[in-house]
């Protein structure tokens, strides 16, 4: 069983080419998030855990929101029967972009939906981890919570970033080619 899970985490890493690209400017934002966070003071004690327990919980309901949108993108993306889909299924993906997976270079089918699964995964994980972080928050030193905020900064960007990237690529893939 674990293996099955993080198959979709393996082969998003390893068919990409430039992954570093797509986590730079996330891990850019949390690190500056997280200066400011140790540059200015927002108050006392009492007000940072506040702060920290309303970001957990909008946290938790974004990601929440998200996995659903995930599997409503993948549901669509499986039951389609399309011309477009099809053309997908036999289209192989670009050699600059992507890198062959087990010796064999994915069809553009393959990677949008190792876009989804992988965001799919990576926000349950994130989700799990919250769900840890909301549960432990009372027994965490306070100057360890602005580090758990910058974290929590790198992986929503990243998830977001990797959704957009998947809905781009639905869209492409429904709209109609006048050629």
């Amino acid at each position: 069983m674990k293996n099955i899970i993080f198959v979709p985490i393996q082969d998003y890493y390893i068919s990409r080419k430039r992954i570093f690209i797509k986590l730079l400017v996330p891990i850019l934002i949390a690190f500056v998030a997280l200066l400011l966070a140790m540059l200015f003071n927002i108050g006392d004690s009492e007000k940072i855990f506040l702060t920290f327990s309303e970001f957990l919980d909008t946290q938790i309901n974004i990601v929440a929101i998200l996995i659903s949108f995930s599997v409503a993108i993948i549901t669509i993306l499986v039951s389609a029967d399309n011309k477009n889909i099809q053309c997908l299924k036999e289209t192989a993906s670009s050699e600059t972009q992507y890198k062959p997976v087990n010796g064999k270079q994915l069809s553009l089918f393959q990677i949008l939906l190792s876009n989804i699964a992988y965001n799919v995964i990576v926000e349950i994980m994130y989700l799990v981890g919250l769900i840890v972080i909301s549960l432990m928050k009372y027994i965490l030193p306070l100057p360890m919570l602005k580090y758990i905020t910058a974290i929590c900064i790198l992986m929503i960007l990243h998830i977001l970033f990797v959704l957009l990237e998947s809905v781009a690529q639905m869209y492409l893939t429904f709209w109609k080619n006048n050629k």
